[in-house]
């Protein structure tokens, strides 16, 4: 097989997180390279005939104030997330939201001091980003 790619040349491919609150507390998650215009008909899928997606998650998610707890399970990890949800950004009051935290564990224990060695740390973006609301998905 041959491709017209020079030796050498970096590839890039970009992976986009999803997450998707419910009003029930419940989250949908995915981590792939769709972009958003196709995960958007994917997750509408979802939440009109409930026919899973192989990419989609189920996961739940807690809000304490500013502070948002998500958690799901993979087929090979449970991961959680940290949120901060800003009060102030240029996208307005409560118009973003922060990575604080990345986790992830084969056994779906975060507690650090029973399970150390279960638990991954990932580096997480300083920059805040814009959640958006797609009516379609309501």
């Amino acid at each position: 097989m041959w491709c017209e790619i020079p030796v050498g040349a970096i590839l890039e491919n970009v992976y986009y997180r999803y997450i998707l609150f419910l009003e029930n507390g419940t989250v949908l998650y995915a981590l792939v390279s769709a972009a958003p215009h196709e995960m958007v008909r994917r997750l509408l899928k979802i939440l009109r005939t409930g026919e899973p997606d192989r990419a989609v998650v189920d996961g739940n998610y807690i809000v304490k104030g500013t502070s948002v707890t998500v958690t799901a399970k993979q087929e090979w990890q449970h991961v959680k997330f940290n949120l901060t949800v800003q009060p102030n950004s240029h996208w307005g009051r409560f118009g973003a939201l922060s990575f604080d935290r990345h986790l992830s564990s084969k056994s779906g224990n975060f507690d650090e001091y029973v399970w150390p060695n279960d638990i991954t740390e990932y580096k997480v973006p300083h920059e805040v980003f814009r959640y958006l609301i797609d009516k379609r998905l309501n």
